[in-house]
């Protein structure tokens, strides 16, 4: 059973302790293990990502995490009042009949605050996410990076989560889009410190944002490495890129995914 405590150690947000997800394919008629055996714990206010191939179980990780899929075996435990934690997902996920501001505002809304204080609570969120002169837009109005930064302020506007779910939120987006996208979030992360867990695909995009990496094999997926990420705060993404080390840690994630997976292998979408 999914366990909604305290965590165990005072310092951590989330603690996950030999997570196994298994489903049954109907088709084939066998039960396939997504992840296997997955410990972990991420601290309070740590920034994690969590990297690997198609289909290694990252996502599935993170739905347990956010009680959308039960685990078949294991336990974890995320900081809170027995509330999901926010949770922003690939696509775009805002409704096409409320404006951005009421898109934002909408998890305050649903807690019966009151207008007036929900204005107050998403104008700075939309000013950082660069959001302010489209208040009042909708969401066919927007482009996919504008959309994105708006499911971004959503998530961080529910000041009672303290733990935010990102699964490859920009994944679906042009690299020159992503790129600043990234720029965005460690610019709204530095002001609102939130534990995140952030799912990608992207090596690159996991070392510019993160405290801390993990790496997962092909399924059944495990971790198979741990990566600190030692650049200081706040980061700028492109100037990142020019740091000898950058490259160093990249190398040694493509090569513990090359290891795993055979020479030959795409091992990862960078």
């Amino acid at each position: 059973m999914a366990s909604r405590l305290p965590p165990v150690v005072a310092d951590n947000d989330i603690e996950v302790e030999c997570l196994v997800k298994a489903f049954y394919d109907t088709r084939r008629k066998v039960p396939v293990v997504a992840v296997e055996n997955a410990s972990f714990s991420v601290r309070r206010g740590e920034f994690l990502s969590i990297c690997g191939p198609s289909g290694c179980g990252k996502s599935t990780i993170l739905r347990v995490l956010a009680g959308l899929e039960q685990q078949t075996l294991g336990e974890f435990r995320v900081a809170g009042d027995g509330r999901n934690p926010a949770m922003v997902f690939q696509e775009s996920s805002l409704f096409p009949w409320l404006n951005v501001q009421d898109n934002v505002a909408y998890g305050l809304a649903l807690r019966g605050v009151r207008k007036r204080e929900r204005r107050e609570r998403v104008q700075p969120l939309l000013a950082m996410a660069g959001l302010a002169e489209w208040t009042h837009a909708y969401p066919h109005q927007l482009s996919g990076g504008m959309k994105q930064r708006a499911s971004v302020a959503r998530a961080l506007a529910d000041d009672e989560a303290g733990v935010l779910l990102m699964d490859e939120p920009f994944g679906a987006l042009d690299e020159q889009t992503r790129v600043g996208l990234q720029q965005e979030l460690l610019r709204i992360w530095e002001r609102e410190r939130k534990t995140v867990v952030f799912i990608t695909h992207s090596i690159e995009e996991a070392l510019t944002l993160s405290d801390r990496v993990l790496v997962m094999s092909a399924r059944p997926g495990r971790i198979i490495s741990e990566i600190d990420v030692p650049f200081e705060r706040p980061r700028d993404a492109i100037e990142l890129r020019r740091e000898q080390l950058f490259g160093e840690l990249s190398f040694r994630i493509w090569d513990l995914l090359r290891a795993e997976h055979g020479p030959t292998e795409n091992a990862v979408d960078a």
